[in-house]
């Protein structure tokens, strides 16, 4: 059943049903004669007021009175007061509840939204009243969101819609618009409606960061990442930068169509990557629409100080006659295949061999020291080089009680072939 505007019951408005001051109220008592046959008060319905509701001294000018010569001024004073009361506990927000009725959604949610999308959402008006309904505007209080509407009159039983559109192309991160609708006929009254979203990255990694692991420099596995960019078939990459020299990149373009573009980037850790905990972005230099930007890659890795154990880790050579030699074995393991590149020392007395050389995680090496002509304590140490770092990756401790060195600091190879 159609219900005509005029006739709607709200706080701003009171039926002809009722046209006598209620016998439980306080009014009543003392201000009119019980068996009074004074004419009752006529109170106007919403049609009949002005379009600025609220104001007390319109409703009390408009009340329709005929009073007999027996009313005192006292029941005038009383009578103010009553549309004094009436209209102060008349929340005006419900003016407003006729076009808000014509509304089944307030909110939406549009999400992660990928910058440069512009999507779309439609809220439905459907007049369900007599009388034609006319939108005077729409509009958003953000530029994020841009307005319009597809009907400004609205005949019964139709219905029109407001479309948003949502616009990532030159917002970031959260965005929130208040959208209003204002209507000037047959009443003046306002909707708000409120549309947000969070504009992303068009550029997505996976995964969303590079972790190397724990790695040695000479054995650092490639990591892959897959680099997309959804909507715009002009995006290009044209670099990818680090403030850590230590990393090598290779890339690769994998796909382009009219709907995006992706690309294959594969990273390696350099044999120069220094000992310990790393972490850092790469900056991804991308192109669209003539402008540049740079998107960031995060990544970290943990270069381990070498895994060598070494056993023992100290030599005593006590009285060693001039000439005369002795040969100790050592044993150097990890936990991945390695190779001995080299072993140093800073004096010739001391020569290392290794009978079976090659990758594997046990190697068995004899260390030969050759008695020296003076005698007195020296220590030496000797420095084993793998390929698992440029760096020492251990150090055996060599005490000497007679030696004599050749003066020199420097570490000199000690290694010899089978």
């Amino acid at each position: 059943m159609l219900l005509p505007i005029n006739h709607l019951k709200n706080a701003c408005q009171i039926s002809d049903n009722h046209r006598t001051v209620p016998s439980n109220s306080h009014w009543n008592q003392g201000s009119l004669p019980r068996n009074s046959n004074a004419p009752a008060l006529k109170l106007i319905k919403i049609s009949a007021l002005p379009r600025l509701y609220g104001i007390p001294q319109l409703l009390t000018a408009r009340f329709a009175m005929n009073f007999t010569k027996i009313f005192n001024v006292k029941l005038m004073i009383s009578l103010t007061v009553v549309g004094l009361v009436l209209t102060s506990f008349a929340p005006c927000s419900n003016a407003q509840d006729w076009a808000r009725k014509m509304f089944k959604e307030f909110t939406h949610d549009f999400g992660n939204v990928p910058k440069g999308d512009r999507p779309e959402f439609r809220f439905e008006i459907e007049n369900i009243y007599e009388e034609p309904i006319q939108i005077r505007q729409v509009f958003s209080s953000c530029g994020c969101t841009s307005v319009s509407l597809t009907k400004n009159v609205l005949q019964t039983w139709e219905k029109g819609e407001v479309v948003c559109k949502f616009n990532s192309h030159a917002f970031d991160g959260f965005k929130q618009a208040t959208v209003t609708v204002r209507f000037d006929r047959p009443f003046v009254g306002e909707v708000q409606l409120t549309v947000k979203g969070n504009i992303v990255s068009a550029v997505s990694f996976k995964p969303e960061a590079i972790n190397f692991g724990q790695v040695s420099p000479k054995n650092s596995p490639q990591q892959i990442t897959m680099l997309e960019h959804r909507g715009n078939p002009t995006f290009r990459v044209l670099d990818v930068k680090s403030t850590f020299p230590h990393i090598k990149v290779n890339l690769r373009e994998t796909m382009r169509s009219a709907t995006g573009v992706a690309y294959e980037m594969r990273t390696q850790l350099k044999e120069s990557a220094p000992v310990g905990f790393t972490q850092g972005e790469l900056y991804v230099i991308v192109e669209e629409n003539g402008r540049r930007s740079q998107m960031p890659l995060k990544f970290n890795a943990k270069v381990g100080v070498s895994s060598i154990k070494i056993s023992p880790e100290i030599l005593t050579l006590n009285d060693i006659p001039p000439g005369e030699s002795v040969t100790k074995k050592v044993i150097v393991r990890s936990d991945e295949p390695f190779e001995i590149t080299d072993v140093k020392c800073r004096t010739l007395a001391f020569k290392v061999r290794e009978k079976d050389r090659g990758k594997k995680k046990t190697h068995i090496v004899e260390v030969t020291y050759t008695g020296e002509e003076n005698p007195g304590m020296n220590e030496c140490e000797l420095s084993f080089f793998t390929d698992l770092t440029n760096a020492p990756s251990g150090k055996v401790k060599a005490i000497i009680a007679s030696s004599e060195t050749d003066g020199s600091s420097e570490e000199i190879s000690t290694s010899q072939s089978n």
